[in-house]
């Protein structure tokens, strides 16, 4: 051997004990990962098409299949059960090229019927399916769903592997049929299954059901024949119904979960604790928590009033102190994991001399009461207006507050009676649509709630739906949001945070702004060093 084989078989000799030494290299293909279904008590159902439970949908999800895929990495739904996807020059048709791999776990192809087949079933399933109102946006769905017809007919089927969705008006549909509940399943089964379907069920996802001990846990196994290549690394995949979060502790800490979603209790104190900090995977849900600041309250209808308010009130310190770091300071209606949020925009500074200048200027130097309704909840609700009563007496705002029950609080957004309401709103993953809420067009009983009407903020909106060019569409919706900002309608509170504690030996946790429990497993691995790890 001479010189130069020599030295290249002693670096490969070296790189490969290298590898066989580093844990993270020496397994990527095995295992069981023990996560857990932490929102209830229970699980309804695995047939995402009758649910609109997320507890059910995180276990579902990785045994069905959307149209579209949230990605994590880009931040929005992208293909997945198409490898070819055309628009036509209206913007209205979409023309889908579904892979030539995709097997259902009973073996059979998936074929473009079975897309028509789930969209339908959707429309036509009594009680109504809670994923109705994203199938609404294909032509022909309204007629459908009060059986007017027979066939769905913006689908059309142009070959078993290719098919045309046309839509009632321009949209991007993936943020609609990215939805756990759009799942594309199987009719044969779900005919020969009925009901149990439900409680058994096949989809064409990574993994397989297997066995499901109502209350405790769900178990799903590898499915071999998914269709993305050496995918899933896992054998098996847990999910342990805990819903109390001190439990969950205990059991993360004992490593009997490899991963856990972490409550605002635990989180300064996984923050603290230098062998779990590392490990946590953080990421500003698609919501913002905020104040809604009534117009028809005669004090409120001043723009400068509104802007005195978040000025008065140092938001930073209250995410800090009172919530204990788990949020996200906001800078305007859309949270950071928006596609459209702008990183360059700043929020209102902690300024009470501004705030009495502006107080002054509107005629309000005197002050004046304000009632606050919300919930209990301590990270949107009463404790957090409890934070604020300080901050607006010096501006000379009496607050005065209300507990209510949920309900009873939407009932009163809705009808317009209140002045001040602190609650959490879904903003996004849409950015257009979470927008949307806030266009002249939109009434107070469809999202308006602060009766927000500016103009140029609508005339941009609509700039964004008129061009095809993604970049110049977000360039609008930015502006829109800074519009919105300075209008100040709302008093901006924060953007959750979600968090999710994970094992040294857990690989591939994603920080999923839609909903942070929503992992898809199918890249997820653990290395040698777990104990579950294949021996």
């Amino acid at each position: 051997m001479n010189a130069k084989k020599f030295g290249l078989f002693l670096l490969t000799l070296f790189f490969g004990l290298t590898l066989l030494n580093d844990p993270v290299h020496a397994q990527r293909s095995g295992g069981t990962f023990v996560f857990v279904a932490p929102y209830d008590g229970s699980i309804l159902t695995l047939d995402p098409h009758k649910t609109s439970k997320e507890q059910d949908f995180l276990v579902a999800m990785n045994i069905h299949k959307s149209l579209y895929a949230w990605n994590s990495d880009e931040n929005r739904p992208l293909p997945e059960l198409a490898d070819k996807v055309s628009i036509s020059q209206d913007g209205l048709v979409y023309t889908y090229t579904l892979k030539k791999n995709i097997l259902f776990h009973n073996q059979r192809k998936l074929v473009s019927d079975d897309i028509i087949y789930s969209y339908e079933r959707i429309l036509s399933l009594k009680p109504a399916s809670p994923a109705r109102r994203f199938i609404n946006i294909i032509q022909g769905s309204k007629d459908f769903a009060q059986g007017k017809t027979t066939r769905l007919s913006g689908i059309k089927k142009i070959d078993d592997k290719t098919f045309s969705i046309t839509f009632n008006k321009r949209i991007d549909p993936s943020y609609d049929l990215y939805q756990p509940g759009t799942a594309i399943l199987p009719r044969d089964v779900i005919e020969a299954k009925g009901d149990e379907f439900g409680i058994s069920p096949i989809g064409c996802g990574p993994f397989k059901f297997s066995t499901w001990t109502k209350g405790s846990e769900v178990v799903l196994e590898r499915f071999d024949g998914f269709y993305k290549a050496n995918r899933p690394f896992l054998d098996t995949l847990v999910f342990k119904i805990m819903m109390e979060s001190a439990s969950r502790d205990i059991a993360f800490r004992s490593k009997e979960l490899d991963a856990t979603l972490v409550g605002a209790s635990q989180y300064p104190l996984y923050k603290r604790d230098s062998n779990i900090s590392a490990n946590l995977i953080e990421v500003g849900e698609t919501n913002t928590r905020l104040v809604c600041l009534n117009p028809k309250y005669k004090p409120l209808a001043d723009k400068r009033v509104r802007q005195a308010i978040n000025h008065a009130i140092n938001a930073k310190l209250i995410n800090e102190k009172f919530l204990k770091g788990k949020a996200y300071d906001p800078v305007g209606w859309l949270p950071v994991s928006s596609p459209a949020f702008d990183s360059d925009a700043k929020g209102y500074e902690y300024d009470p001399e501004k705030a009495l200048a502006l107080m002054k200027e509107a005629g309000y130097e005197r002050g004046f009461n304000l009632e606050f309704l919300g919930t209990g909840n301590k990270s949107y609700g009463i404790p957090v207006v409890e934070a604020l009563v300080p901050f607006l007496q010096k501006i000379n705002i009496t607050i005065t507050m209300q507990q209510l029950e949920g309900g009873i609080l939407y009932d009163r957004l809705v009808a317009d009676d209140y002045q001040a309401i602190i609650w959490s709103f879904n903003s996004g993953p849409d950015p257009y649509q979470a927008l949307r809420r806030w266009h002249s067009a939109n009434p107070n009983n469809s999202g308006n709630y602060v009766h927000y009407n500016n103009l140029e903020y609508d005339k941009l909106l609509n700039l964004s739906r008129q061009t095809t060019d993604i970049n110049q569409q977000l360039t609008y919706l930015k502006q829109a949001d800074r519009l919105f900002q300075a209008d100040a309608p709302i008093w901006f509170s924060n953007y959750n945070k979600a968090v999710v504690a994970k094992q040294g030996w857990v690989h591939g946790i994603k920080p999923v702004a839609i909903e942070m429990m929503y992992q898809q497993f199918e890249d997820v691995w653990v290395d040698k060093s777990s104990p579950r790890a294949s021996k």
